[in-house]
């Protein structure tokens, strides 16, 4: 048994694996590192030693890995180095890095999440296996004591956390994904470090984790809250421009001028007619713009707005001019049926290969069009995971997170300052390249939409879907990017473009209840204003879809509550009793705690009065209401399904 000594952690190594451990509490063991190669075979570690402040690692076949261990501000960094000292290429599929047993602690919930806007995101009881992307975190229900490991360098691969819970024993894999590109012979990869933090709360543990990673990849953090309107969530791309200029006018002449920055065109517009098949690739405007967009612009800037204008930049639709024109480059995979390479992407929706040097100076012309001759200020890109797809590529030796990060520059740099929100997106590629970053699945004008519910465990396209993710990746605001929790909707009835969206989304969707009928949309007071609440207190992007006329005059007051945006930062409270209610406070003055149940229960909770200052009487932000606390238990009145309350510390 041989022990590297560092300050609060110490490792030791004997016959089993590595074994961590930190102020003499073990975290991590019978860990070690494991190489998997294309063809699925798997290369384990055959010897070892340790060198310093290092341990170096001998695998079947003449491969090498080397582990350096070091210790900053309380956290483990772990680099990984892959060697090839023989005299073959090796394609590699997989560095599994001190994958181990986190057994020793009593874990009840885990924090994970998807690589993108949709999937499996949020707190969930600790039985079962999951795959969170980039980072994952373990806690007890109580909130006293939790552990987070991810990944630091997120810019030349995906990397996976995989942890499978059964009987108390909790196995943990981190996975950098190589894709089966070759390391040839004689030649080394070093890959992200990783990065493992053990304390009392998950919350400061993420938010610690989170600011180490912007760190290393120099994200980008704008002053001020980015606040506006978008035309999707009533029209659903069936917009002219008579319509958008329309909606500027009347908001420019409402409550909330001055408090709207941009005014964002969304899809639709570069089609020749509404019901069109989608020509995405085809980036020009279409018979709905028949002044072009430059007319457009210019009328919102005089205004006093700013432009804003969707795309899709990385995908190409198959009844695009530019499938036609450019089928080389457009990534192929192999057909599982006919063995033959098809354009690869799903739905006729086929992705552009960012390798390929032909592509990036179309990108850069196309950006430099909508930037410098359109004049537009804002773009908000979407579906960017087409820019990821596996396939033949120009350049073989490029991972997918490599390829995306190659396209996003040259549209970063086409933008300059200029606002770039991301949607659809890798998220671990995308840090220091957007300002903004969709985080969640798309709103409606409904609470609840089981869509998919084996891949999205919370549906789409629907409020309490989005609601998910806008309070579980909080941790993100404002040290990735500004959060995009989607568009703020109070409406509390259907809209008819809505309702033929939904319908033909229904047609083509795996569906428990979409439901079509008009009397199936439209929110309770209940849960508008848990919208309201949850984006305005979570201090992300602030931007409204409805049309401001259509509003009763209720909804207009409650949806301008919404401004101007919350700037104070907020963390959980670790309190994980409930997975389905989150409870945020701020971290500096004033003095607030916002209480979310996602549920379709009542509950009502009560905390140590340590764990929330030393107020005594409380106002609620939105309704009003008032409470105060004696003794050394905090009771919050119960809480509604569906609903939310923000408690500020004082009387209001």
């Amino acid at each position: 048994m041989t022990a590297l000594p560092l300050i609060s952690w110490k490792m030791v190594w004997d016959e089993k694996g590595i074994h961590l451990a930190k102020e003499n509490v073990a975290i991590w063991k019978d860990a070690f590192t494991e190489i998997e190669l294309a063809d699925g075979a798997r290369r384990k570690p055959v010897g070892g030693k340790i060198d310093g402040a290092a341990m170096e690692w001998d695998f079947e076949g003449g491969l090498q890995v080397r582990h350096e261990f070091v210790e900053e501000a309380g956290w483990l960094r772990i680099s990984t180095t892959l060697r090839n000292p023989t005299d073959a290429a090796v394609a590699v599929s997989r560095i599994h890095v001190l994958a181990g047993d986190v057994g020793s602690a009593p874990w009840e919930k885990i924090f994970s999440q998807s690589n993108t806007m949709t999937g499996k995101v949020g707190m969930f009881d600790l039985s079962g296996s999951f795959e969170s992307d980039a980072c994952s975190g373990l806690t007890d229900s109580a909130g006293t004591r939790a552990l987070v490991a991810g990944f630091e360098k997120l810019d030349g691969a995906f990397y996976q956390l995989h942890i499978a819970a059964d009987s108390g024993s909790f196995q943990v894999r981190p996975t950098c994904l190589r894709e089966g590109i070759a390391l040839a012979a004689g030649q080394e990869l070093t890959i992200s470090p990783l990065l493992i933090g053990a304390g009392e709360s998950l919350s400061r543990l993420l938010e610690e984790y989170a600011t180490l990673v912007g760190r290393e990849l120099s994200a980008r953090n704008s002053a001020e809250t980015m606040t506006g309107w978008c035309s999707w969530y009533h029209y659903y791309g069936n917009e002219n421009a008579n319509d958008i200029l329309a909606n500027a006018r009347a908001l420019a002449a409402s409550p909330l001028r001055g408090k709207l920055k941009v005014i964002q065109i969304d899809d639709g517009w570069n089609l020749p007619c509404n019901g069109h098949p989608r020509v995405w690739g085809d980036w020009f405007p279409g018979p709905k713009f028949p002044r072009g967009m430059r007319a457009v612009a210019d009328e919102l800037h005089d205004l006093g707005f700013q432009a804003g204008l969707w795309l899709a930049p990385f995908s190409v639709a198959k009844d695009s001019r530019l499938a036609a024109d450019h089928p080389d480059w457009i990534v192929r995979a192999k057909n599982a049926e006919t063995g033959l390479l098809d354009p690869a992407g799903p739905g006729h929706i086929f992705g552009l290969d960012l390798t390929h040097p032909e592509v990036l100076v179309w990108l850069k012309t196309t950006f430099d069009r909508v930037f410098h001759e359109w004049k537009f200020d804002y773009v908000k890109i979407d579906f960017l995971m087409h820019g990821i797809l596996t396939g033949e590529h120009h350049d073989p030796t490029r991972t997918t997170a490599e390829a995306f990060r190659q396209g996003m520059r040259v549209i970063r740099e086409c933008a300059g300052d200029r606002f770039i929100l991301n949607c659809g997106s890798p998220l671990g590629p995308s840090i220091g390249l957007c300002d903004g970053m969709r985080i969640g699945p798309d709103v409606s004008g409904r609470w609840y939409a089981p869509v998919n519910l084996e891949q999205w465990p919370h549906g789409n396209c629907s409020i309490r879907a989005a609601a998910y993710p806008t309070l579980f990746r909080q941790w993100m605001h404002r040290v990735w990017w500004q959060n995009d929790p989607d568009c703020l909707i109070v409406r509390d009835g259907g809209v008819f473009f809505e309702i033929d969206a939904m319908t033909k989304f229904k047609e083509g969707m795996k569906a428990d209840d979409l439901g079509v009928a008009e009397s199936d949309f439209g929110l309770s007071r209940n849960e508008a204003e848990f919208w309201v609440r949850a984006i305005w207190f979570t201090g992300g992007m602030d931007i409204v879809s409805e049309v401001w006329s259509e509003l009763s005059p209720e909804r207009k007051r409650l949806l301008a509550r919404a401004f101007p945006p919350h700037q104070y930062r907020v963390r959980w409270l670790d309190y994980y009793e409930y997975p389905d209610v989150c409870v945020l406070q701020t971290v500096e003055a004033p003095l607030m705690v916002g209480l979310f149940n996602l549920s379709e229960e009542i509950r009502e909770m009560s905390f140590p009065r340590a764990r929330l200052g030393d107020a005594a009487e409380w106002t609620e932000w939105l309704s009003g209401e008032t409470l105060t606390w004696d003794g050394d238990t905090a009771h919050f009145p119960a809480l509604e399904p569906r609903s939310a309350r923000i408690w500020m510390a004082g009387r209001g």
